[in-house]
């Protein structure tokens, strides 16, 4: 299995233009920086969430681990300068140095600074601008990772935009195919261009060694976070129809994104392809073949109903609406509920199937929903 298992990474590599890529068992970005161990307890980590700051508070408490409220380099630099009296204090409890990298004197280094930003935030479809924040990142030192598993390989390719680590879980690739949750994190080169405009990027040097120190040599797994032969095999045949899924995914959402813009029970649609999304030009120059699978909004109705509870009857409604439709099974559009502190939404995931059926599956749930039917 770790013939198959080295080529399967090596093909995910190439995809992204990565020197390496590892895969392994986790639940995602958090779990993977977490179990690794890549982020010592006198590192600083500052990220960007949508939602879910209390999980990555509960993984990273002996970490300086701060909070970003925007994808922009302003918003992570002032994050990164923070530091409160209850961090300083672990400064003094917590042995100095952490396991790291070979390209530090005796493998031991503290004191390094990691940016977590999403490509596309799950929560709130915000798109980071990863060249301005690559840019930003290599002015203070910072490791720049990246979490794009939303769009994909086919739909993003950090790498190539200055990222020194990508992280991408794994059920987006190989949707109900996976018996195990899986990750892939891959690095970037440390050498760049050839001949005399050759160039070194120390920080993705630094990187490289960080997860070979957590992961073991590319390509392999130890037996604790290993997949399973079946997942090797699901993961590489969902490699090959990759491409074609996501182009239909991205068309579809494209499509519903629309309609649902102009339909006068949806209060607000969030999807980067529109123009009225705050990072409109940014997904533009950032994600390619389109702008992503999913579209958020919400519906209009009475205040006396809970937003919650607003939600959950429209998502049932169309449940109900959309299970008559037999086609495509195991690859059709699907609809979650977002819950922050802001807002409560829905999310719907734009699969194969054909949109006009997912469209008129939206529009019979949205009458319905305005004008429920007498008991």
């Amino acid at each position: 299995m770790s013939q198959q298992l080295s080529e399967l990474c090596d093909r995910y590599a190439a995809a992204h233009g990565a020197r390496a890529t590892w895969i392994v068992r986790a639940g995602d970005a958090a779990d993977v920086l977490a179990q690794t161990g890549i982020v010592g307890a006198h590192d600083r980590i500052v990220a960007f969430c949508g939602s879910g700051r209390a999980r990555w508070t509960e993984l990273f408490r002996w970490q300086h681990l701060s909070f970003a409220d925007e994808l922009t380099p302003q918003a992570f630099f002032a994050a990164s300068e923070l530091v409160d009296a209850e961090q300083a204090e672990r400064d003094r409890l917590v042995p100095q140095g952490s396991p790291a990298s070979y390209a530090h004197p005796a493998g031991i280094s503290s004191g390094r600074l990691f940016w977590f930003v999403p490509s596309i935030d799950a929560a709130t479809l915000r798109v980071a601008d990863i060249r301005a924040l690559a840019a930003a990142a290599q002015t203070v030192g910072a490791i720049l990772v990246i979490d794009n598993t939303l769009p994909t390989p086919f739909g993003c390719r950090p790498l190539a935009q200055g990222a020194h680590i990508v992280v991408e879980a794994l059920e987006s690739v190989a949707p109900g195919m996976l018996a195990s949750p899986l990750v892939a994190v891959s690095v970037a080169r440390s050498q760049v261009a050839h001949g005399r405009h050759r160039s070194a990027n120390p920080v993705a040097e630094d990187a490289f060694r960080l997860l070979s120190f957590g992961l073991g040599a590319p390509g392999t797994a130890s037996a604790a976070c290993a997949p399973s032969a079946s997942d090797v095999a699901a993961l590489s045949a969902a490699l090959d129809t990759l491409a074609a899924r996501e182009q239909a995914c991205f068309d579809h959402a494209r499509a519903i994104a629309s309609y649902l813009s102009c339909h006068p029970a949806v209060g607000f649609v969030r999807y980067p392809g529109l123009a009225t999304h705050p990072d409109c030009g940014i997904a533009a120059r950032t994600l390619e073949h389109g702008f992503g699978a999913a579209v958020g909004f919400c519906l209009t109705g009475s205040c006396d109903e809970a937003p919650r509870a607003r939600c959950e009857r429209f998502r049932a409604l169309f449940e109900h609406v959309h299970a008559a439709r037999r086609s495509f099974e195991d690859a059709r559009a699907s609809i979650s509920i977002v819950d922050t502190d802001e807002a409560c939404y829905l999310q719907l995931f734009a699969g194969v199937d054909d949109p006009i059926d997912v469209v008129d599956s939206l529009d019979q749930a949205l009458r319905l929903f305005c004008n429920p039917p007498e008991p």
